[in-house]
C-alpha cells in the first residue's frame, strides 16, 4: 500500500533542538518517561546472517582470546590475576607484573561475552556446540581464579595488589574501570546461569559494597577516578538487585553511580575535557574528549535518568546525544575522530583516517540502547544498528582471529591478532552478542511487545500481557528485506506489537537519497495494515493467537549518502549504503585506483548478491566497479575506503 509521506529528519532535527529546553526540570523531579525494558533470553535460536556471527564470535574469536590471555599467549592477562590470587591466599612471594595496569578488564569482559555466547541454542551444530562446551569449562576454570584475586573487603584490582600499591590514590590507575567490569561479569553470570550460581553475582556484590562502604558523602570520601564505566556497571547490578531481592535493594548501587558523576568536577586541578569532569555533567552540552570513556559516561547519565527520574541528567544526555550524532557521527556508526587522546574532535570535524575506536563504538551502542528505552522512538535504534553493523562488526576479520583497535574509514592496514591495549577484545563479542537482548522491548504494563531488531531467531518471551509468548522471525536481513513474524501466545490474547521501520538517515550530517521512508508494507495474516509511522513505529493492536503472522516488507535500495557540507573530508564525495549496511571499495576488486575513483551522479546502483565472497555478501555495482560491505573490508589486502569522488573538482586524495 502507499503510506503516507513522512518528514522524520526534520522532525528529529527539531525534537533535538526542543530537548534541551524541554529537559531543564530540577534534579530527581521524576518526570522522566516510564522506560522500556529489554527483554532477555537465556535461551535462543539464530539462524541466517545472525547466526553466521554467532558462530564466528563463539567457534573462534572466543576461544582466541582465552588462548592469548592465558601462559603462552601473546597477552597472558590471567596470570597476572592468578599471581594476585597466589599471594591473597597462599602468602606467595609476587611475581611480576605484566602488561597494562587495567589488563585484568580484558579477563572480566571476555567472560561477559562467554556468558552470552552460551545463551545460543546449538539445535544439532556440533562446531558451536562443542565451542559452548568449551566455553563453559573455561567459565568454571576462570572463575576460582578470578574470586582468589579479590580481598576480603571486596576490592580487586592485581595491579595494586601484585605491586603492593595503595588503592585509590592514582587518577590513572582505572581501578574503577577494571572493577566495573568485574561487577558487569557478575551480572552476566548470574543471568547466563538463570540464578544458580551466584559466585560471580556475590563477588560483584561484595565489590560494589565495598565501593558503598568507602565513597560517598563524608565522612566518606570521594576518588576522582579516571574512567566512567564504574557508573553504568553499577547501575546494571542496581537493577538486578532489585529483580532479585526486591525493589529498592539496588538503590544504593545506583546512588553511589550518581555521587561518583555528581562530583567528578568539583576539584578544580582535576578537570579536564577529556575525562568529561570540565564542568558539572548535568550541565554538559558537547561530545568531548576521550570517546570511550565519554560514551560510557552518557550511558550512565541515561541509565541514572531511568533510575533516579533525573530531568537533569536526561537533559544532559539529549544535549550531548545531539552533539554527537549530529555534529560528530561517522557513516558507519564510529565515534571519536581524534587520534591524540582518542577523543571526540570539534563539530564537523570527521576526517576519514579517523581513530573511531572500536570500544567507543561499542559505549554508543550501549548508549543508545538506554535512550531508546526512554525515549521510545526508533531514532536511537537506528543509530545502535548502525554502529552495530558497520562499525563493531567491522573489527572482526572473517578469520575470527584477528581485530582491528581503531575503525578509519579508508586504510590498508590489516588486522592483528593481539594488540598492547586489548580493551577491545572481550567489549566486541559482548556488544555484538548482545543484540539477542536488544531485538524486543517491552512497556512497563508489558502490554506493548517492541520489535526493534530484524534477526531470524526463535524464542519464548516469559511475558507479554499476561502469558509466555513464543515469537520467531524469518529474514534473510540484512540482505533482504522480507521479515515473517510468527507469534504464538498459546491462548487469545490482546497486546500491541511496534515494528521499527528504520529510517537510513538518523543523523543531521548525512542526506540519503532515494529516500525509502515510503516504500514499506505490513500485512498481517495477508491482509495489508494501514500502517503509520509514529516515533519510528508501526503500531499493531489486537487480540492475537496462535501463528497469527505479521509479515514486512521493507525497501532495500541502493542509496548515495551526502555529507553536510561543513566537514571538508567529504566535500564532492559520495558514499553507498544499503539497509543497514554502508559500503566500501577496495582495490582489490577494481581495475582503478579506488582513491581516482569517481561515481557519476546518474550511475545506476546495482546490488547482486555473491555467495562465494566474504562468506556470502550483496555486492553493489556500477559503472565498471564493485563495493563491498564495510564490515567485510581489507581481508583481503590493498586500499578500502567509504567516500567516493563525485565532483573531483571540489576534492583531492583522501587523507594518507
Amino acid at each position: 500500500m502507499k503510506i503516507m509521506t513522512r518528514t522524520m529528519k526534520s522532525l528529529i532535527a527539531a525534537a533535538m533542538l526542543l530537548l534541551p529546553l524541554a529537559t531543564q526540570a530540577i534534579a530527581g523531579s521524576g518526570d522522566v518517561p516510564e522506560p522500556l525494558q529489554p527483554v532477555r533470553f537465556n535461551e535462543i535460536t539464530f539462524g541466517g546472517f545472525w547466526e553466521q556471527q554467532v558462530k564466528l564470535v563463539t567457534e573462534k574469536w572466543l576461544p582466541h582470546c582465552v588462548r592469548q590471555m592465558q601462559k603462552g599467549g601473546e597477552g597472558q592477562e590471567l596470570l597476572n590475576l592468578i599471581n594476585a590470587g597466589n599471594i591473597l591466599t597462599k602468602n606467595a612471594a609476587p611475581e611480576k607484573y605484566t602488561g597494562r595496569r587495567f589488563s585484568d578488564a580484558y579477563v572480566h569482559n571476555v567472560m561477559e561475552a562467554m556468558c552470552l555466547a552460551l545463551a545460543f541454542d546449538a539445535e544439532g551444530d556440533k562446531d558451536l556446540a562443542d565451542a559452548q562446551k568449551f566455553l563453559r569449562k573455561k567459565i568454571d576454570e576462570w572463575i576460582p581464579i578470578v574470586l582468589a584475586a579479590q580481598m576480603d573487603d571486596g576490592y580487586i584490582h592485581s595491579f595494586h595488589t601484585v605491586n603492593r600499591r595503595e588503592r585509590y590514590k592514582d587518577i590513572g590507575a582505572h581501578e574503577f574501570y577494571v572493577q566495573g567490569y568485574f561487577i558487569e561479569s557478575g551480572v552476566a553470570h548470574f543471568r547466563a546461569t538463570n540464578g544458580k550460581d551466584k559466585r560471580l553475582y556475590n563477588a560483584a556484590k561484595k565489590c560494589a559494597d565495598h565501593l558503598c562502604s568507602t565513597f560517598g558523602p563524608p565522612p566518606k570520601t570521594f576518588f576522582h577516578h579516571g574512567h566512567e564505566g564504574m557508573g553504568y556497571a553499577l547501575c546494571r547490578l542496581a537493577r538486578l538487585v532489585d529483580e532479585v531481592e526486591g525493589a529498592g535493594k539496588g538503590d544504593k548501587y545506583f546512588e553511589l553511580a550518581k555521587f561518583l558523576l555528581d562530583n567528578r568536577h568539583k576539584d578544580e586541578k582535576l578537570r579536564s575535557s577529556y575525562r568529561q569532569s570540565h564542568r558539572a555533567v548535568v550541565e554538559q552540552e558537547h561530545a568531548v574528549g576521550h570517546a570511550v570513556r565519554a560514551t560510557y559516561l552518557y550511558t550512565a547519565l541515561a541509565d541514572i535518568a531511568m533510575l533516579a527520574g533525573d530531568m537533569a541528567y536526561l537533559g544532559a544526555a539529549n544535549r550531548i546525544w545531539d552533539s554527537a550524532v549530529n555534529r560528530k557521527a561517522y557513516i558507519t556508526g564510529g565515534v571519536g575522530a581524534r587520534h591524540g587522546g582518542e577523543a571526540f574532535d570539534k563539530d564537523y570535524e570527521i576526517r576519514n583516517n579517523g581513530y573511531c575506536e572500536v570500544c567507543a563504538g561499542c559505549g554508543f551502542s550501549f548508549w543508545g540502547d538506554r535512550m531508546h528505552r526512554i525515549h521510545k522512538t526508533g531514532h536511537y535504534m537506528d543509530a545502535f544498528e548502525r554502529a552495530l553493523y558497520n562499525n563493531i562488526l567491522g573489527a572482526l576479520e572473517l578469520s575470527g582471529e584477528k581485530f582491528y583497535y581503531q575503525n578509519p574509514l579508508e586504510s590498508n592496514k590489516p588486522r592483528y591478532s593481539w594488540h598492547e591495549c586489548a580493551c577491545c577484545v572481550g567489549n566486541i563479542p559482548r556488544a555484538l552478542l548482545a543484540i539477542k537482548d536488544r531485538m524486543y522491548s517491552l512497556n512497563a504494563k508489558k502490554s506493548e511487545l517492541y520489535v526493534n531488531h530484524f534477526v531470524a531467531s526463535e524464542g519464548t518471551i516469559a511475558d507479554v500481557a499476561g502469558g509466555p509468548l513464543t515469537i520467531k522471525q524469518e529474514t534473510e536481513y540484512p540482505w533482504k528485506g522480507a521479515v515473517a513474524i510468527t507469534l504464538d501466545p498459546g491462548k487469545k490474547r490482546k497486546f500491541t506489537v511496534r515494528i521499527r521501520i528504520p529510517y537510513r538517515a538518523e543523523s543531521a550530517l548525512y542526506t540519503a537519497k532515494p529516500d525509502v521512508g515510503n516504500g514499506f508494507t505490513v500485512k498481517v495474516n495477508d491482509k495489508t495494515q494501514r500502517a503509520k509511522i509514529q516515533d519510528g513505529y508501526v503500531t499493531i493492536r489486537r487480540k492475537w493467537k496462535k501463528d497469527d503472522r505479521i509479515e514486512l516488507a521493507l525497501p532495500m535500495d541502493a542509496q548515495r549518502v551526502y555529507c553536510d557540507e561543513r566537514a571538508a573530508a567529504n566535500r564532492g564525495r559520495v558514499a553507498i549504503q544499503r539497509g543497514p549496511i554502508v559500503y566500501s571499495v577496495e582495490d582489490v576488486d577494481n581495475d582503478q585506483n579506488v582513491r581516482k575513483l569517481t561515481l557519476k551522479p546518474d550511475a545506476e546502483l546495482k546490488a547482486t548478491w555473491n555467495k562465494d565472497l566474504l562468506g556470502g555478501v550483496m555486492t553493489i555495482k556500477s559503472d565498471g566497479f564493485m563495493a563491498i560491505p564495510n564490515y567485510a573490508r581489507l581481508n583481503r589486502g590493498g586500499w578500502s575506503q567509504v567516500w567516493i569522488l563525485e565532483d573531483s573538482s571540489q576534492q583531492g586524495q583522501p587523507e594518507q
